[in-house]
């Protein structure tokens, strides 16, 4: 091989791996991207990076496994992040709960947005953590935000959010999915709706 052609490979070489480092580093310092290309990479670069599927479940083995298999019993996605979709959401004794059901969601690269495939089976109750973020986009927080892009998250109160989903059409609100970040203790510490035109 020709010593230009080996500096073009190593050139290439070099650009290819910047890239995954860049990509790899999506989704840090609690910012996600809310565009469903620059998500589906950074999800993708994360199953790469662990070398398979993405699990919500924390893994067997190794030290401490008891304690975090008799945590997850009690709070089966403490810790984790998953993706849903809700049936209702309602407030009772000062706390925000939700009625979730897994989902699965895809890019559709035609129109730049999410595609929900909503989950089967039985919902279950979780319960929001008072200083939860809830981050909302259309449609569930409607198109009145001036100035913003519709699929921007704009924060919202989990009141709010209650309300809001409480207001949305039965058809449209089965569509609508949203990112859950689950704290230590089973309790969801952020709420973000995934943008539908």
């Amino acid at each position: 091989m020709s010593d230009s052609r080996r500096r073009a490979t190593m050139r290439l070489l070099t650009v290819v791996a910047f890239g995954a480092l860049v990509l790899t580093g999506c989704g840090e310092n609690g910012k996600e991207p809310t565009d469903p290309t620059e998500r589906s990479a950074a999800e993708a670069a994360g199953t790469a990076q662990s070398g398979g599927a993405q699990t919500a479940a924390p893994s067997d083995g190794g030290e401490g496994s008891q304690e975090t298999q008799a945590s997850t019993s009690k709070a089966p996605w403490a810790g984790t992040k998953q993706f849903v979709t809700i049936d209702k959401a309602w407030t009772e004794g000062g706390l925000t709960h939700l009625s979730v059901r897994p989902a699965q969601k895809k890019v559709n690269t035609q129109f730049d947005t999410w595609e929900i495939t909503p989950g089967t089976g039985a919902f279950t109750t979780v319960t929001m953590a008072k200083d939860a973020r809830v981050l909302l986009t259309v449609p569930v927080r409607g198109d009145d935000a001036s100035g913003v892009s519709r699929g921007e998250p704009l924060p919202s109160s989990q009141a709010q959010f209650v309300t809001l989903l409480a207001q949305l059409d039965s058809g449209v609100a089965a569509g609508v999915g949203y990112d859950l970040s689950f704290d230590g203790e089973g309790q969801v510490a952020k709420l973000q709706s995934v943008y539908r035109p």
